[in-house]
């Protein structure tokens, strides 16, 4: 029985120094990305980090964090951030986000409130992310000269076997809301960086090809639908081809219309171009045709309808 209790009382011992161990690793690579971000000439603080959950979890907490990256122009605070692990499970991290947020953008600030806001990343030992996944019960985003709510949301990247830099990326969300409403949202993807996400040194690769195996929305018994492959140079400006499938497509111009996202004039060329388009094909309410980014800017069938977005990271 003695010796039973000795080998308890050693192991008990042994495992309480291997808990310390990782919590003084988990604050030091805190401190020490701080650090090296503040190197790269960011503004990287917080006012307090503690390390807590003893015997089996790690679980790190920063009070109010704040990060700044003035060559990009991107801002981050909070009034706390948690990452959570097992101690015995190393490069598996859940966050959990407060309510609210500020991120500030080079296009403005935007105030992000969430109800559950949590996300899940994997990443090997160098940093590489694996795979993350995120989800929120509301995730609610307020910007300059828009709103967005989004109600069930969850969203996945992952990194596809054997390929280091490419990425299945996936979004999905039960209810939307924003200049209109919206019953469902879904986007699966492939894109294809210039290197690999490493959530390490804060460096964010540059798309390259992004592979739309499908972007959907539905609302109110319209529905659109986006699938093709863009190409995307590196000043972010898209080249190649969508296919657009639009179900009741005048009241999603309508819609449009009425929410000031698209010039008057310019939904009435669009009405009667399409019009005929729709109706050649069999079905004056369906829509399916080719969504064409060339030259800096978009063409829905023959009809230019404005200046290509610039798909990049901020």
């Amino acid at each position: 029985m003695k010796r039973l209790i000795s080998l308890v009382l050693i192991a008990a011992l042994g495992w309480s120094g291997y808990w310390f161990w990782q919590a003084h690793v988990a604050r030091q690579a805190v401190t020490g990305w701080f650090e090296d971000r503040r190197a790269d000439g960011w503004q990287a603080e917080y006012e307090a980090l503690r390390v807590r959950g003893f015997p089996n979890r790690i679980d790190v907490t920063l009070d109010a964090p704040r990060l700044s990256d003035p060559d990009r122009g991107v801002a981050w605070q909070a009034p706390f951030l948690q990452v959570l692990r097992l101690s015995y499970r190393q490069g598996h991290e859940i966050l959990v986000f407060p309510d609210e947020q500020q991120l500030s953008l080079p296009s403005g600030d935007w105030d992000i409130t969430s109800q559950g806001l949590r996300a899940s990343v994997v990443h090997e030992g160098d940093g590489i992310l694996m795979r993350a996944n995120a989800e929120a019960e509301v995730l609610n985003l307020n910007g300059p000269e828009r709103s967005l709510a989004l109600a069930g949301m969850t969203a996945a990247i992952s990194q596809l076997g054997g390929q280091a830099d490419q990425y299945r990326i996936g979004l999905g969300a039960d209810a939307l809301a924003g200049q209109g409403t919206g019953e469902g949202l879904l986007i699966e993807a492939i894109v294809d960086f210039d290197g690999p996400w490493n959530i390490g040194d804060g460096a964010r690769p540059r798309p390259e090809e992004i592979e739309l195996r499908l972007a959907q929305y539905e609302t109110e018994g319209m529905a659109l639908r986006l699938s093709g492959t863009l190409d995307i140079d590196p000043d972010g400006v898209p080249e190649g081809a969508l296919t657009l499938q639009a179900k009741n497509w005048r009241e999603l111009l309508e819609t449009a219309r009425e929410a000031g996202q698209i010039d008057p004039t310019l939904a009435e060329a669009l009405e009667q171009g399409l019009s005929l388009v729709a109706g050649l094909r069999g079905n004056p309410e369906t829509l399916d045709l080719p969504l064409d980014f060339r030259d800096d800017r978009v063409f829905i069938g023959p009809v230019p309808v404005g200046r290509a977005p610039r798909l990049q990271l901020p």
